[in-house]
C-alpha cells in the first residue's frame, strides 16, 4: 500500500474534475456519528476567488440534517484500483437550479491510498526531487537525491555529509517511511534495502549508492499523469 498526498492546487482541481466526470458515489462520515452516508460531487464553483463544492443531499437523508450541526466531513471514493480521502466542511445549501443540493469546502488536500503492482518506470523519468527519511531510533533526518529509478527500485546517494548512514544499514534491512517528494505529491513507503554499492568513476566518485526495493514502489510517471491530466 502507498500513500500519496496532493497539496497543490492545481493538482486537487484535477482529482475533484474527474471525480464530477465519472459521476462516482462518494462515502461520506460525519464528525460524531458512526454512520455513513452517500453522496456525489455536482459542480466545481468558485465564489469571490474562493473554490466550493455542489455536492449531492446524502443519503439516508438523516445526515443532511445531521452535516449542520455537525459540519466536518471526511469523504472517500475509489476510482479504479486507487481510493481518494479528503476532508470537507459543510457551508449552506444550494437552491440554485440546477445544482440542488448541499455547499461543501474545497479541500486544501487529497490523499490517494493505491494497492497495485509495481510498474515500469522511465528511464528518463526524473520527477523524484529528493528522499527524506528518519532511522527508527535515530533522530538524524536523511535527505539523498536519487541516481537511478529502475522497475524495482530506486538508487539513493550517499554523499560525504551521510556516510554515517553506511554504518547503520546493513543489506536486508527494512527501512520504513521513505518519503519520496514529486513536484505534485509526498510518496510514502516502506522499502528493503538491497545493496550498498561505493561509486568508482564519474561525476559521483567517492560517494555510496544505496539500492532500495520494495513491493510498494508504483509507476510514478502514471501517477503523475493520474494527478495532472485533467478530465
Amino acid at each position: 500500500m502507498s500513500i500519496i498526498d496532493i497539496k497543490e492546487e492545481d493538482s486537487i482541481l484535477t482529482v475533484i474534475n474527474h471525480i464530477i466526470t465519472k459521476k462516482v458515489e462518494i462515502s461520506a462520515n460525519i464528525q460524531g456519528s458512526d454512520k455513513q452516508f452517500t453522496t456525489r460531487l455536482i459542480k466545481l464553483k468558485t465564489d469571490k476567488g474562493l473554490n466550493h463544492l455542489i455536492i449531492e443531499k446524502f443519503y439516508p437523508e438523516a445526515g443532511n440534517s445531521l452535516i449542520q450541526s455537525s459540519p466536518d466531513v471526511v469523504f472517500s471514493v475509489k476510482v479504479g484500483k486507487s481510493k481518494f480521502f479528503f476532508n470537507t466542511k459543510y457551508l449552506g445549501i444550494n437552491t440554485q437550479y440546477p445544482e440542488f443540493g448541499l455547499i461543501v469546502s474545497f479541500p486544501s488536500r487529497i490523499q490517494i491510498e493505491e494497492k497495485r503492482r509495481e510498474g515500469r518506470i522511465e528511464n528518463g523519468l526524473t520527477r523524484i526531487l529528493s528522499v527524506e527519511f528518519k532511522l527508527e531510533g535515530d533522530n538524524k533526518l536523511y535527505q539523498l537525491k536519487v541516481v537511478n529509478l529502475g522497475s524495482h527500485g530506486i538508487g539513493l546517494v550517499v554523499d560525504e555529509e551521510n556516510l554515517d548512514l553506511l554504518k547503520k544499514v546493513n543489506v536486508r534491512d527494512k527501512l520504513k517511511g521513505l518519503n519520496f517528494f514529486l513536484p505534485a505529491a509526498t510518496l510514502t513507503i516502506d522499502c528493503n534495502l538491497k545493496h550498498k554499492t561505493q561509486v568508482t568513476q564519474g561525476k559521483l566518485k567517492g560517494s555510496y549508492v544505496l539500492g532500495i526495493k520494495s513491493d510498494l514502489i508504483m509507476n510514478i510517471k502514471e501517477v503523475e499523469d493520474k494527478v495532472k491530466k485533467r478530465a
